[in-house]
């Protein structure tokens, strides 16, 4: 940069600098945004040829309100990107990758499995309450057990398949 350059450049700093963060002081919610627009208005006046404007004053100003407008429209692009993912997080869209998928599928067969192995009884009530959701009286009414007996084989299942799924069998 030109020596001459970065004199104007300074010197319109001096001069512009406490009007730019007052501005934009009041237009973004925090004073070091403030003073990064302020900073960004310089950075694009430099990429300027200074000498060739008829009015510095409201060049700079143009900058700024440019400023502005740009981060307004980029707020406005997060927001509703936000919003997006927002309203696709309520959809119950599972964003599992394929190894979990692989994962979920092994430890469904060995539950299968541990469930195949049960004792006779055991299983089929197992089955009837945990799959098929049938109320424990009428597991118990239909196989001649009152329902205590019905919680106990349920009981039974689940510590088995929790020993044979978990690795403890």
């Amino acid at each position: 940069m030109d020596a001459a350059i970065a004199s104007d450049l300074e010197q319109l700093s001096r001069r512009f600098r406490p009007a730019l963060v007052a501005f934009f002081s009041r237009r973004v919610p925090n004073l070091a945004e403030a003073e990064d627009m302020t900073q960004e208005v310089f950075v694009r006046l430099a990429q300027t040829r200074i000498d060739t404007l008829d009015s510095t004053e409201a060049f700079i100003f143009r900058i700024a309100a440019n400023l502005l407008r740009d981060r307004s429209r980029r707020d406005r692009v997060r927001a509703a990107h936000r919003a997006a993912v927002e309203q696709e997080d309520g959809l119950a869209v599972d964003t599992v990758d394929p190894h979990h998928i692989v994962a979920a599928r092994e430890t469904l067969g060995s539950l299968w499995a541990a469930i195949q192995a049960l004792p006779e009884p055991t299983q089929q009530i197992f089955i009837l309450y945990r799959v098929e959701n049938i109320h424990k009286q009428a597991i118990a009414d239909n196989f001649g057990f009152n329902v205590r007996t019905v919680e106990k084989h349920i009981t039974r299942a689940l510590v088995f398949l929790a020993r044979r799924v978990g690795g403890r069998a």
